[in-house]
């Protein structure tokens, strides 16, 4: 509880009548002339009329002003509030005035805007608190110094704008110094203000002799005790007091007078001081007054008043004038005591007077449902009218007949969002305890105008909902990749209202034209389909014409309901006019007043539009002169666009066209809108940019002031970030300011101020602070520098943003890879003489992200290790390195000496794959467990199907995605939504190929799902069939005769072509007749593929062969054969795929062993390799153009876009890269270490890392080693045996331990007693006959076999040995196997296929790893 006024009212209310009527007088004979008050402006703040107040005091009353304020500023009843209960996600902005006499303050002033201020809302911003500071120093304009009442008007009234309701304190900060400020020769009666019920205070001083300062009724105003006190104070005063020092240096400065109090009332002598201090009488009792005031504060327990310390820094002339008053400002220093004091309380009353609550453990979905029902809540309070199609829309969310799909749609500003928050709002109020309601309103929160937001807290809510109800094996959380988000989507929406039958499931989105078009969100592919349980009920609104997501809309939902939120009836509008002015309380004629006409039926008459009238209530709203209202209305324009351009013209006088050009021109030209506080930090920059060293201001008004007037047209949906809700007064801003110099200006001036506060954070180890509003910069930026660059075709800049491997970094530590990624794209379209820069650099990042966002402190590490010639790698070698750190090299051994050719990857394996055109930029990818739908330029998950899919081809137009799956059914698909179209009835067998011919008819053909694998195992004989593409319906079929692997569609010929064991079958299509064959003496031709334009045609085969042919009226002639250099190795490999390149002059091929992809030319010369899969290639495909881009997709996880030279030299993509290490490993003493690859043995010293010997020997690629316990040998495994080597690396002994050509070894160890070793087998044809072979070795120089381990029944491709050289395990298809060492009797067997097996040290526990995870398993399995 605060303590009272040190003395009671006495004969206020006697008085209060006769001081009124005093007031009225006054007002009346001291109305200022117009020669008065250009003097006035003259003079300005420093100055005053000199006579006309003492003029005006001798006709009234003296007072003593420490009793005047006792009686007058306390109240005796009041009560006491409790701290405010904020509800979670709700912003609160504190509106905090500073008073101050102007110029000797500015040190402080702008300690608070720029340090204190930000360093609070940092702190608070998790709170949903910020705090707004209302500095008139820009608040005051010229034309209001001319007038008393008018400074008097603004400063007082914003004050009021500064109080969370009308019966508390506002928020204040008020500075004393020695300065008085503006004395006032009049005051203004409480009716002149906006609240006069506040105002009575100022009656009762007008009737008295007292003149003060407006600094002195600003303090007044604020100070009055309020009917309700706050927990905590919320008016704030700090007084100065400069140091001895600063004193001593004041004391001999021309520029004291700046600091001190500014009247006299005898004349200074000093001529350089003379014009400075007013001469006036009564100054002393000026003095006074003010004294006297200052103790009334300290004596004020509802405020807090304290002293700070200050230095004198330096003050300067702004205007200096012989035998004249100049004008100056001057600056204080060491201000780290009032910065601290300010920082405490301003900070202690925000947390004593919220409660805030505890939002640290709170569900992030919850807490976005919260805002996004807050929003809804907000919208639904305001709207009026339209009753009957507010009822028809809330009647759909209750029926279960008819469909499931309502869309309102409508023309900007018809109030579609006002109508769906009504209803949204009506629906929540009455859900009905079993029912779900779940409710999305765009841009209502930071987030919430991203589609995977939406998705994923919709999917939260549903998953929420049903584990309430006992459905506790439903995870709580979706999955986490947005594909398989996706692939779910639809399905668990249906399988939820379906398994709920007597619950209501209501979605309701408002204003879907305002999603970010990422994940394809305006194609509208994520709506209700309009099948579905009928107790589910899906809402949209949109615009009808914008982003095309109505239309989109309609077909994707073709069954949906639409509903056009057209005009509103004259009733309607006649009442929303007069509930919104009624919030104003304001209110306009509707009859033929005989002064004011019909003032109603006048503004109806110019527009019928709500957003119309809502812009012109909110002009009402703020014209004073009741009057002159009905010829006001009349001068409106009668659209929408020339009300707004009537309403800036407005902002303009009133505020400045400077600033109301520079204010409007940031909101638009935003890339998604702007705090308020970023808002006054931009204008702070560009003043201080502008203006330099000399100081002063800009502007004349402050953001604080407009946006009052513009806070109506703003949304401030995305975490509270302005911008234009209504395009139509985007486009009036558009039209009147917006030339192409100041939009460029503007850009720049955004570039600059957001690099202002990047550039501190681009080294290795950032330490300077951010502003809270830090992450938004950094997606901000590129759109400026973008729109920069497009002008002055300049791109230098961006080596500061997308070629920065620091910008880099804070982009993806803050999430934002995605709209990087989509920043590259757009670099490239506009850089033409840059683009390889950023394709490079584009190319790093999709390719890094991860390691980025794991290991951020190496990402210069990253950058560098690109190759030399690489731009990644040059920029980076521009900027500071990081200091060194342990975990991580600095620098590299092994940099590549040629760029990586791969551009894209893609984390999906593939038995199939195509891409579209650059311009479609998308790329389908069979996976057989489903077909997913990528962005071609960044790899992005587009769609995932679900259909099981072997085979994949885009249609012509490039719209339609045919599947093949693996019953023999194809499937079509929309490519833009993803959306399924329609199936053609099962076929026979496996679809391992889909084309289409001359006519655009599909072809599918037959083929073995387990593509090369165990081909002659492969009987079925399956048929082509050829469908109709616009509802595959069958055409014809027939059958292929003979098992077939692929096939191919030959335009020039108009023919098919199909493989077989050993043969080609050249078919048809329009009869279906064969008519010929061609074989190439293999065993199996896996692959074929036709030339684009003429009459030829490849195959590869298992001999590891491409073999060229030519098709010829009389049959299949070979042209070539290109023998692969390698050895397979195994039975099943051979050349899994071929392609000819778009221009027919290059072919692709690949075969398993060494899992890349070779390149020849039309001589059969190979001119390149291309490295980078993990697995064997599935797929080989070509980007159709003239990019010389290549798709590739392997059987294990990951696909690529590999990018050529576009020239025909392709020696570029010949990598010289160190051969692939396929084991390590430290001997005895650990003083060396050995690596393996698949053909040559190093060893090399630990300490200087240098290679201290080498050896070529007999290895393949699963060759790996082991030492010898002994310390003296090496063992390394060959293709069929072992090797003994010395640590000289001289062959010691050669073992031939497998027994058949059919296999390969795969593993080898030696048991730490050194007594044994133990070897995995695999075989090729014969794979249930793997065996594994136990050695003894003790004496390495004459090892013999032990014991032969069989009837482990599949290939094995791992082995172990325990810690007490007992036990061995071996791992491979059939799982993992634990067997006696001694004897070979099986101990343990674990049915699960896996790649590694070990036993973990000194323990008979071990692990399993089976492509999918790692597991551990006890001693006993």
């Amino acid at each position: 509880m605060f303590g009272l006024c040190r003395k009671m009212r006495r004969g206020t209310e006697e008085r209060a009548d006769d001081k009124l009527v005093t007031t009225e007088k006054k007002s009346e004979e001291r109305a200022p002339s117009a020669d008065e008050a250009l003097e006035g402006a003259v003079e300005e703040a420093a100055g005053v009329r000199e006579g006309s107040v003492e003029e005006a005091a001798t006709q009234l009353k003296d007072i003593d002003f420490s009793d005047w304020l006792n009686e007058h500023l306390c109240e005796l009843d009041l009560t006491h509030e409790q701290a405010e209960e904020k509800s979670v996600g709700e912003w609160t902005e504190i509106r905090l005035f500073l008073s101050s006499t102007f110029i000797d303050t500015q040190a402080e002033r702008d300690e608070i805007i720029k340090t204190i201020i930000p360093e609070i809302n940092r702190k608070m911003a998790p709170n949903f608190i910020r705090i707004i500071p209302v500095d008139l120093r820009w608040g005051v304009l010229a034309e209001e110094c001319k007038s008393c009442y008018d400074i008097q008007k603004t400063c007082l009234n914003q004050i009021d704008n500064c109080r969370m309701s009308e019966k508390q304190s506002p928020w204040f900060l008020g500075l004393r110094t020695s300065r008085y400020g503006w004395l006032q020769n009049e005051v203004m009666p409480s009716q002149g203000f906006e609240t006069p019920q506040n105002y009575g205070w100022i009656d009762k001083l007008s009737g008295t002799e007292k003149a003060v300062s407006i600094t002195s009724l600003e303090v007044c105003h604020a100070s009055r005790v309020p009917e309700t006190l706050p927990p905590y104070p919320t008016v704030f005063f700090y007084h100065r007091q400069f140091t001895p020092a600063a004193q001593e240096k004041l004391s001999g400065d021309e520029l004291r007078w700046v600091f001190d109090f500014e009247y006299t009332a005898e004349e200074v002598l000093d001529p350089e001081l003379k014009h400075q201090y007013t001469l006036i009488d009564k100054a002393g009792a000026y003095a006074k007054d003010k004294d006297e005031l200052d103790d009334f504060l300290k004596d004020q327990s509802h405020m807090l008043y304290s002293d700070y310390s200050a230095d004198y820094k330096q003050a300067y002339y702004t205007n200096k004038r012989e035998n004249a008053k100049s004008f100056g400002v001057g600056y204080t220093d060491n201000l780290g005591e009032f910065a601290q004091k300010v920082e405490r309380d301003l900070l202690t009353a925000i947390k004593m007077n919220f409660i805030v609550p505890d939002a640290s453990n709170l569900d992030g979905y919850l807490f976005d449902t919260i805002q996004h029902e807050n929003a809804i809540k907000l919208k639904a309070s305001t709207f009026v009218g339209r009753t009957e199609m507010a009822e028809e829309t809330f009647e759909h969310t209750k029926s279960t007949e008819g469909e499931h799909t309502l869309i309102l749609h409508g023309d900007p500003g018809c109030g579609k969002s006002g109508l769906l928050a009504a209803v949204a709002q009506r629906t929540i109020d009455c859900k009905g305890k079993d029912d779900f309601v779940f409710v999305h309103a765009v841009d209502s929160c930071p987030g919430s105008n991203l589609l995977e937001k939406f998705l994923r807290r919709l999917h939260v809510n549903l998953r929420t909902f049903r584990r309430e109800r006992g459905e506790i094996n439903i995870s709580s959380d979706p999955p986490e990749s947005i594909t398989d988000l996706k692939q779910e989507h639809h399905s668990f929406i249906m399988s939820t209202a379906e398994q709920y039958p007597g619950s209501k499931f209501v979605i309701i989105v408002d204003a879907v034209n305002q999603f970010h078009n990422s994940l394809g969100a305006w194609d509208m592919w994520w709506m209700i389909r309009d099948e579905g349980a009928p107790n589910l009920r899906f809402i949209i609104s949109t615009l009808t014409e914008e982003n095309n997501t109505y239309k989109n809309a309609m077909i994707s939902c073709k069954h949906s309901r639409s509903l056009e939120v057209s005009q509103m009836s004259q009733e309607d509008l006649v009442d929303m006019v007069n509930r919104t002015l009624e919030r104003y309380n304001k209110k306009l004629t509707n009859y033929d007043d005989r002064l004011l006409g019909n003032q109603i039926e006048v503004l109806l008459s110019k527009s019928s539009s709500p957003l119309f009238l809502i812009a012109a209530c909110e002009a009402l709203r703020k014209f004073g002169i009741f009057e002159k209202v009905s010829e006001y209305i009349a001068s409106f324009p009668d659209r929408i666009t020339g009300l707004f351009s009537f309403l800036v013209d407005e902002w303009s006088g009133e505020y400045g066209k400077d600033f109301t050009e520079d204010v409007c021109g940031l909101i638009c030209l935003s890339k998604d809108g702007l705090l308020e506080n970023q808002i006054n930090d931009l204008l702070r920059f560009k003043e201080e940019m502008v203006q330099g060293e000399k100081g002063g201001f800009l502007y004349d008004s402050s953001f604080s002031r407009i946006y009052d007037s513009v806070s109506s047209f703003l949304a401030a949906g995305g975490g509270g970030y302005l911008r234009f809700f209504h395009d139509q007064l985007k486009y009036t801003i558009r039209d009147k300011f917006l030339d192409d110099t100041f939009s460029q200006n503007t850009h720049q001036w955004f570039c600059d101020f957001f690099m202002a506060i990047i550039q501190p954070q681009l080294c290795s180890q950032p330490q300077a602070k951010t502003p809270d509003y830090y992450e938004h910069v950094l997606n901000q930026i590129v759109h400026h520098q973008l729109e920069v660059a497009r002008v002055t075709q300049s791109f230098e800049t961006f080596k500061l943003t997308l070629r920065n491997i620091y910008f880099v970094r804070e982009r993806i530590q803050f999430n934002q890879h995605n709209n990087l990624n989509n920043e590259y794209l757009a670099a490239i379209e506009a850089a033409p003489l840059d683009k390889a820069a950023f394709k490079l650099w584009a190319k790093f990042v999709q390719l890094y992200t991860p390691a980025i966002k794991e290991f951020p402190q190496f990402a210069y590490n990253m950058a560098t290790n690109q190759a030399p010639s690489s731009v990644v790698s040059q920029d980076t070698l521009l900027l500071s390195a990081p200091e060194p750190q342990v975990g991580y090299p600095l620098s590299w051994a092994n940099i590549p000496a040629a760029d990586d050719p791969i551009s894209v990857k893609i984390p999906s394996l593939g038995v199939d794959c195509v891409a579209s055109s650059v311009a479609k930029d998308v790329v389908v990818i069979a996976a057989k467990s489903h077909a997913g739908i990528y962005d071609l330029s960044s790899g992005e998950t587009l769609h995932k199907l679900p259909v099981s899919a072997y085979s994949v081809h885009l249609a012509e137009g490039e719209e339609t995605l045919f599947v093949g799956d693996g019953e023999g059914v194809v499937h079509s698909y929309d490519v833009d939504s993803g959306a399924h179209k329609c199936s053609s009835e099962a076929g026979e067998g496996c679809i391992t190929w889909l084309g289409t011919d001359r006519a655009g008819l599909v072809i599918a053909g037959p083929g073995y799902s387990r593509k090369a694998i165990s081909w002659d195992g492969h009987t079925s004989v399956g048929k082509y069939m050829v469908l109709d593409p616009e509802d595959l319906s069958l055409v014809r079929s027939w059958g292929c005769e003979d098992p077939s692997f692929h096939h191919s569609y030959n335009t020039a010929t108009h023919k098919l072509i199909s493989s077989h064991k050993g043969f080609l079958a050249v078919w048809d299509p329009d009869s279906g007749e064969k008519l010929f064959t061609g074989s190439d003496d293999s065993g199996c031709i896996y692959c074929v593929d036709s030339h684009l334009t003429e009459r030829l045609v490849i195959s590869g085969n298992n001999e590891l062969q491409v073999v060229e042919w030519e098709l010829t009226e009389q049959g299949l002639q070979i042209l070539r054969k290109v023998e692969l250099p390698c050895i397979s190795g195994w039975a099943y490999g051979g050349v899994w795929s071929v392609k000819y390149s778009v221009d027919g002059d290059l072919i692709y091929c690949t075969e398993p062993q060494s899992q890349s992809i070779k390149i020849y030319n039309k001589e059969s010369e190979k001119v390149g390799e291309l490295k980078g899969h993990s697995d064997c290639v599935m797929k080989i495909s070509t980007v159709p153009g003239e990019s010389r881009e290549i798709l590739s997709s392997d059987r294990d996880s990951v696909s690529f876009i590999w990018s050529l030279p576009s020239s025909g030299d392709v020696d570029a993509c010949k990598q010289e890269l160190d051969e692939k290490v396929q084991w390590v490993g430290f001997s005895v003493g650990e003083e060396l270490f050995a690596t393996v690859t698949d053909n040559r043995c190093r060893l090399w010293d630990s300490v200087d890392l240098k290679v201290v010997r080498s050896v070529k020997f007999g290895g393949f690629y699963r060759s790996k080693g082991a030492f010898h316990p002994d310390g003296e040998c090496l063992f390394l495994n060959s293709r069929m045996g072992v090797l003994v080597y010395n640590l000289q690396l001289q062959l010691l002994e050669s073992y031939q331990v497998l027994k058949s050509e059919d296999g390969s070894t795969t593993d080898l160890k030696i048991t730490p007693d050194g007594s044994k070793f133990l070897v995995t087998e695999c075989r090729n044809s014969n794979s249930e006959l793997s065996k594994a072979f136990v050695w003894n070795c003790s004496d390495p120089s004459s090892a013999s076999e032990h014991l032969i381990k069989d009837g482990y029944g599949a290939r094995m491709f791992s082995c172990g040995v325990s810690h007490d050289s007992k036990l061995g395990i071996v791992g491979g298809h059939s799982g993992a196997m634990i067997l006696d060492l001694d004897t070979g009797e099986t101990r343990i067997s674990v049915d699960s296929g896996c790649f590694f097996t070990a036993f973990l040290p000194n323990s008979y526990q071990f692990v399993v790893e089976n492509g999918s995870g790692v597991y551990l398993y006890s001693e006993d399995g």
